[in-house]
């Protein structure tokens, strides 16, 4: 009967064994979350799109209709009205 477990046990030692020497070899590989936080911010501001890029920023949305009509009265600029029926996911509006 020890027989057909032999194998199982078998590599359950030899796991037991070899899981400190791989954890610290990998301890020694790691990197610091400090240098991960460097690495994502500096890429992250590398690939930000030019400030021609980003004209869409410039427009002047409103929260709701009712702010868009006071606040083109206001600055004498028309509204459009953007509405979207269907669904937006397909590319089927």
């Amino acid at each position: 009967m020890l027989d057909q477990f032999r194998p199982r046990l078998t590599l359950l030692i030899v796991a037991l064994v070899l899981a400190p020497v791989v954890a610290t070899t990998w301890a020694k590989d790691t990197i610091s979350d400090a240098k991960i936080v460097r690495w994502v911010e500096k890429t992250v501001a590398e690939r930000q799109p030019p400030s021609e890029d980003k004209r869409f920023d410039e427009i002047g949305w409103a929260p709701d209709i009712r702010t868009a009509i006071k606040l083109g009265k206001e600055h004498n600029r028309p509204i459009l009205l953007l509405t979207v029926e269907g669904r937006v996911n397909t590319g089927r509006c």
